[in-house]
């Protein structure tokens, strides 16, 4: 029998040949047309690339209308394509970086602020631009006016344009076989490039030479030493450019023994260095796709022809290969355990975050579509989560914007948070009891609705506190109605059956589901089909979804929930003795909570809710009710025998009851009820400038729902967004197989040493430093950061195994950072440092869940201190980052991607 590589070549075999081949013959031939190419440029017109991106009259500059809460003004706005800048002159001249922009909003996108800003036309919204932008790590927003609408499309298309111009430069500076094409199109000038224009470039490119090493490589590419370069010139230019003699150094040693790349050299070096999971016929495919050795006969039809098959890999073709999306940094373990290989070429469901998502809807780095099984119930998912998700700052005296949910769901949020109270005549979003501003229900929810499934077509739940009365609560629910339709999930009060199993999100798909605490499910008085005969009248007071102990005590202990009727509350006091039984309730859990027990502690922040006076008797919308099918609240009582939780049930934690579960034996028994029931946390309320938790202990207790402060970019967000990007970015990734499936204690109990290797090999174009000298003085750091396995563990003193690998010493608080190392500094080179220093860092891991571990590759100028903002980030899952050489792409400290900066590492995994 044949081995699999003497099989006849597949079709795709064939086609990666005939790509690869047509590749070469590209860049023969653009070779071959070397100094024709600037009068075939002359000849076709010697318009400029610029006048081509954006018009003169733009360049020149337009009077737009800049409108504010405050004032409207008409100033001069310029595009600069030479600098990529908005520019618009005020009292002093002020500017905004393309790559700043995140998003370009109008016509119905932009409503809301037009309604805000009360225009006085009809026409507005065929003129009006609202641009989101970012300064110094902060969301920003211009809105602008044009006389016209064909000025405003005009404008509009040329921020497109130089937006699309710059990604083409990325991918030109990166891709060789695209350089020629890019330039040429975008911007060879038809006449050559001085060193001045080569300088301008360079700024233009963030590219940060130093003037003697940039004319050195330009009088190196000139090769008359005439002081311009033609284009055969200028593309030896962008090769010097681009050159990696690091990955140079890589090729010799490889090929040190037998002095070729031959296949048996890169059989080895993919299954020993880059690990790699592909079998023989694919490995031999993916080879023939890189090496060299076609037959050059211009005939197409030969190409095909196998009778002289490549034989080897040359050093520019392993560059490409190392650089390529055939060498991904980053797959899911979930897709590959799901989605076996079956070609060289991998489908890549781990989406980059740019401003390109935002500013071209069709850009394909937006969702691909989930690699996962999306069939499971809901509760074998984790579910991205936002907190006070309408809030774009501080808790207490933030200000409420639908921002925040646009960018939310916009980033593939699937729970976002509103919280509801009574307004003069129409029930409103603020955050009760704080100075934070307040918007109308509508408002809100036609910008959920609007955005809903921009970025998943899964379900998305609305998390709901309650503070108003019955008549504002139908108001509620007349309003999602109106507004979200068919698409709001609903069912009959009455004669609903018994749910079994909770949904997939598959069967949920396109759903909206109001997540909200029902005031019926009570151990004093179950609802029983809604039979529940109404007593008296009272006065109306307001309620809180996730109230406090105090509250709910209350709320269960004290009172029976009745039907709706015009002129009777929904509940009322049963007896004296029962509110003699709510108040010793109350000093239970005030007693409790000063650290006796956390079995009954507080399911949400103390600003929260509206807190209610004894006399008062909280009442609840029967129409209410209809909205909580599948995410039904309920109080938290403990988790054991005495306590059954419906499947549809769903209770809150705080982060402070959450952390004492997790670091206990109870760990367990959340994960085993976590199997079959939703769970979300929220942070604590004296995180009031919106820090956030680090979710990775959470989710190792199995709970779906990690609420955070979407607004802060920090550590803890910075997971959630690694985690999320995950599944195609469509915000359900399936929980690792030992918090999913049934009879796992064994694995659960199983603990493994490991030590992550990191070789930091070098980076490519780095960001200038935020200190304005221009100079870059670069070192990278690697974090690891380890969930808290300590609930996991027998708690016999000393048998505790740290994070860092040394017996007995404990984690940091929430399972912090585990170990943190850094490479030595790199003086004055921004654009191409290089380390080649090898860090180590040990870990423990529980259960196989490496997934819940996470790594962050952080650039930083030397001198600056842990809470300076880094140069760059990158942050990962440690089970999704993949082994061997990868080149990394760099952020900036909102998550964005810069479109030159890379890191190239060689990461390794071993076992202890």
């Amino acid at each position: 029998m044949s081995s699999p590589t003497d099989r006849p070549p597949s079709l795709q075999s064939t086609r990666r040949r005939l790509s690869a081949s047509i590749r070469r013959r590209l860049g023969r031939f653009s070779r071959s047309k070397s100094r024709s190419s600037s009068d075939e440029t002359t000849s076709r017109g010697s318009t400029s690339s610029a006048d081509d991106l954006v018009p003169k009259a733009l360049q020149d500059g337009i009077y737009l209308t800049k409108i504010s809460l405050k004032k409207q003004r008409k100033l001069l706005f310029r595009l600069d394509p030479d600098r990529g800048q908005l520019i618009w002159e005020s009292k002093v001249t002020k500017y905004v970086p393309i790559e700043a922009v995140r998003e370009l909003r109008s016509g119905a996108d932009a409503k809301a602020y037009r309604e805000q800003f009360q225009p006085q036309t009809q026409d507005d919204e065929e003129r009006w631009l609202t641009i989101v932008y970012m300064v110094n790590s902060a969301w920003k927003t211009m809105h602008l006016l044009a006389p016209t609408k064909e000025l405003m499309d005009m404008w509009t298309t040329a921020m497109r344009r130089l937006h699309s111009a710059q990604t083409d430069l990325m991918y030109g500076l990166g891709q060789g076989e695209l350089l020629e094409a890019v330039w040429e199109r975008h911007y060879w000038n038809a006449k050559g490039f001085s060193f001045e224009d080569i300088e301008r470039l360079c700024r233009r490119l963030n590219v940060s030479l130093r003037e003697e090493e940039l004319r050195r490589l330009f009088q190196q590419s000139d090769s008359n030493q005439g002081g311009c370069l033609d284009f055969e010139d200028f593309q030896r230019f962008v090769k010097l450019l681009r050159a990696r003699p690091d990955i140079e150094r890589i090729y010799k040693h490889l090929t040190k023994k037998q002095g070729r790349f031959d296949f048996e050299v890169f059989q080895r070096f993919m299954r020993d260095i880059q690990r790699t999971p592909l079998g023989p016929t694919d490995l031999r495919s993916l080879f023939e796709s890189y090496a060299d050795g076609i037959p050059s006969s211009p005939d197409v039809s030969s190409l095909t022809d196998y009778s002289v098959p490549p034989t080897t890999i040359s050093l520019e073709s392993f560059a490409s290969l190392l650089l390529s999306t055939d060498n991904p940094a980053i797959l899911d373990p979930e897709e590959q355990r799901e989605e076996p290989h079956h070609s060289g070429h991998h489908v890549h469901r781990y989406p980059k975050i740019g401003v390109s998502e935002a500013v071209f809807p069709t850009s394909t780095d937006t969702y691909h579509g989930p690699g996962h099984d999306m069939t499971r119930p809901l509760s074998e998912y984790y579910i991205s989560s936002s907190h006070n998700t309408y809030l774009l700052g501080h808790q207490l005296v933030g200000e409420s914007t639908i921002e925040g949910y646009v960018r939310a769901l916009q980033a593939g949020c699937r729970c976002v948070e509103i919280d509801i109270h009574q307004g003069p005549t129409l029930p409103i979003i603020t955050h009760g009891n704080t100075l934070t501003s307040k918007l109308p229900l509508r408002t809100v929810c036609e910008a959920i609705n609007q955005y809903a499934f921009v970025a998943s077509p899964y379900p998305l739940i609305i998390s709901a506190e309650i503070h108003c009365s019955p008549a504002q609560q139908d108001m509620v629910v007349d309003i999602m109605s109106e507004v979200f339709g068919d698409k709001l999930m609903r069912a009959p009060v009455d004669g609903r059956p018994p749910i079994q199993e909770l949904p997939s999100p598959m069967e949920l798909r396109g759903m909206i589901m109001l997540k909200a605490k029902n005031l019926y499910v009570a151990r004093e008085a179950p609802l029983v089909g809604g039979q529940v005969a109404p007593v008296g009248n009272e006065a109306p007071v307001y309620t809180s979804a996730d109230s406090t102990a105090e509250d709910s005590e209350k709320l269960e202990e004290g009172y029976v929930a009745v039907p709706r009727s015009p002129s009777s509350p929904l509940l009322e006091p049963r007896s004296p003795p029962l509110l003699q039984k709510a108040s010793a309730a109350m000093r239970r859990v005030r007693s409790r909570s000063r650290g006796h027990s956390h079995s009954h502690s507080s399911d949400s922040p103390p600003s929260s809710f509206m807190p209610l006076s004894p006399t008062e008797k909280p009442k609840m919308s029967f129409a209410l009710l209809s909205l909580l099918v599948y995410t039904v609240g309920v109080k938290y009582r403990g988790i054991n025998k005495k306590e059954e939780y419906a499947p549809q049930h769903m209770f809150s934690l705080s982060e402070n009851t959450a952390n004492k579960i997790v670091r206990s034996g109870a760990v367990l028994d959340l994960i085993k009820h976590n199997r079959t029931h939703l769970v979300r946390l929220y942070p604590k309320g004296t995180r009031l400038k919106s820090s956030n938790y680090l979710p990775h202990t959470y989710w190792s207790a199995g709970a779906q729902l990690i609420a955070l402060n979407w607004q802060t970019m920090d550590m803890g967000y910075m997971m959630n967004h690694a985690m999320f990007q995950r599944n195609g970015g469509c915000g359900y990734v399936m929980k690792p197989r030992a918090l999913r499936l049934p009879n796992q204690k064994e694995m659960l109990g199983k603990r493994t040493e490991h030590v992550l290797e990191v070789g930091v090999v070098s980076a490519q174009q780095l960001p200038p430093s935020k200190d304005g000298n221009g100079s870059v003085d670069p070192f990278v750091e690697v974090s690891m950061y380890v969930p808290d396995w300590s609930g996991f563990q027998s708690q016999s003193p000393g048998s505790y195994l740290g994070a860092g690998g040394v017996p007995g010493s404990p984690q940091t608080p929430q399972g912090g950072m585990a170990y943190r190392s850094m490479t030595s500094v790199v003086k004055n080179n921004g654009f191409n440092p290089v380390w080649e220093e090898k860090l180590a860092i040990p870990f423990s891991c529980v259960g196989e869940m490496m997934e819940l571990i996470f790594v962050r590759f952080a650039v930083r100028q030397e001198g600056s201190k842990d809470d300076d903002e880094p140069l760059a980030v990158y942050c990962a899952p440690l089970a999704c980052l993949q082994q061997g050489y990868r080149q990394l792409p760099l952020h900036d400290t909102q998550l964005a991607q810069y479109l030159f900066s890379t890191l190239f590492v060689k990461i390794a995994v071993k076992d202890l």
